[in-house]
């Protein structure tokens, strides 16, 4: 049976970027916050030359910069007044859940509707050293800004 519908349109050329799974990102997302995902999803879109998504998924990425910065500033202030409090613990989990089903579960659903599992796949390697590497040295500037705060207060 022909049918006139052709489906190489669907489908990433072989040279194209090949993609990181968003679902996988989103589990890596766990572990490495959302701003982890949301960099791998702008990077995503981009390679798919979806320049509106590619700037939705900028501005996820920079709220998530923005809310690490306040937890790292909220911890601090807690450190230094003898506090405790869940309030960051909890937002940083709700923004998770927000940003699964807002950004990173449409990507999945569109990869898969426009792919299913055929598409070129990112390695890990290259990203998941880098968020090693990012966490490290947010927790060495944490606790850097912590102990002066308590230092010099």
């Amino acid at each position: 049976m022909h049918s006139s519908f052709d489906t190489r349109a669907l489908r990433p050329a072989a040279s194209a970027n090949a993609l990181w799974n968003p679902t996988v990102a989103a589990l890596w997302s766990i572990v490495f916050t959302p701003a982890f995902g949301a960099w791998l999803l702008m990077r995503n879109w981009e390679a798919l030359g979806d320049a509106r998504q590619a700037l939705a998924a900028r501005k996820w990425f920079v709220f998530s910069m923005g809310l690490l910065a306040v937890r790292l500033l909220s911890s601090a202030v807690n450190a230094r007044v003898n506090g405790q409090s869940n309030l960051m613990h909890w937002a940083g989990w709700m923004f998770l859940l927000a940003w699964w089903i807002g950004a990173a579960a449409p990507q999945a659903r569109l990869l898969h509707t426009r792919f299913g599992a055929d598409y070129p796949r990112q390695g890990w390697d290259y990203a998941l050293l880098l968020a090693v590497f990012a966490g490290t040295a947010y927790w060495i500037l944490s606790a850097g800004f912590t102990w002066l705060l308590v230092a010099l207060t």
